[in-house]
C-alpha cells in the first residue's frame, strides 16, 4: 500500500531520520509543556482537577515549542512538506500534554467522560484546542514565511528540487 503523496516525506532521508523528527518533535513539546507550567506555576498546577488557565499557558508554550521545532525540520528538509506543517504537529500537541499528565498524575476517567460527552456544547474545549494550536501555528507560518522570503525564488527553487521528490513537485508545486 502506497503512502499518500502529500504525506510522503522528504527526499533523501532515511527512516531513522525521520522518526527523530517525530521525537524531536515531541520532546519539543514536552519541553515546553512542563517546562512552562514549572517556571510559572509550579508542576503540581498541572494536575487533574487544577484550574484551566496555567494548564493553558503551558499549552500555548508547547504549541509554540513543537511548531517552531517542526518548522526547523521544514527548513532542514527532515520529516515531510505537509507532515511537517500540519499532521505531526497537530498530533503532538493533541496527545503528548494529554499523554503527560495522565502519567505524571494518574489516568482521570471521570474528567474524560465529561469532556467526551456532549462535547460539542463545552466551549471549554474549543478554547483548549485553540491555545494548543493557533500560538504554533502562526509561528510556524512566521518562520516559514521569513525562511523563504531571506532566501528568495531562485534558492527556494533549489531547495524544492533538492528535497521535494519529482512526484510531489509535480502534484504540488509546479503549475
Amino acid at each position: 500500500m502506497n503512502v499518500p503523496l502529500g504525506l510522503t516525506p522528504f527526499a533523501g532521508q532515511s527512516r531513522t531520520e525521520h522518526a527523530l523528527v517525530l521525537v524531536g518533535g515531541a520532546s519539543a513539546c514536552l519541553i515546553g509543556y512542563v517546562g512552562a507550567a514549572a517556571a510559572f506555576f509550579g508542576l503540581a498546577a498541572l494536575g487533574h482537577g487544577e484550574p484551566a488557565g496555567p494548564q493553558r499557558v503551558a499549552g500555548a508554550f508547547a504549541s509554540l515549542a513543537c511548531w517552531a521545532f517542526y518548522a526547523l525540520a521544514f527548513v532542514r528538509g527532515k520529516g515531510g512538506p505537509v507532515t511537517d506543517v500540519v499532521a505531526y504537529p497537530l498530533a503532538t500537541v493533541t496527545v503528548v500534554p494529554f499523554a503527560f499528565r495522565w502519567i505524571a498524575f494518574g489516568p482521570a476517567w471521570d474528567a474524560l467522560a465529561d469532556r467526551v460527552g456532549f462535547f460539542l456544547l463545552r466551549p471549554a474545549l474549543f478554547v483548549d484546542a485553540a491555545v494548543h494550536v493557533l500560538p504554533g501555528l502562526v509561528l510556524c507560518a512566521g518562520v516559514l514565511t521569513a525562511w523563504a522570503s531571506l532566501l528568495g525564488e531562485e534558492a527556494v527553487a533549489a531547495w524544492q528540487r533538492e528535497h521535494l521528490s519529482e512526484p510531489f513537485r509535480a502534484a504540488f508545486v509546479e503549475e
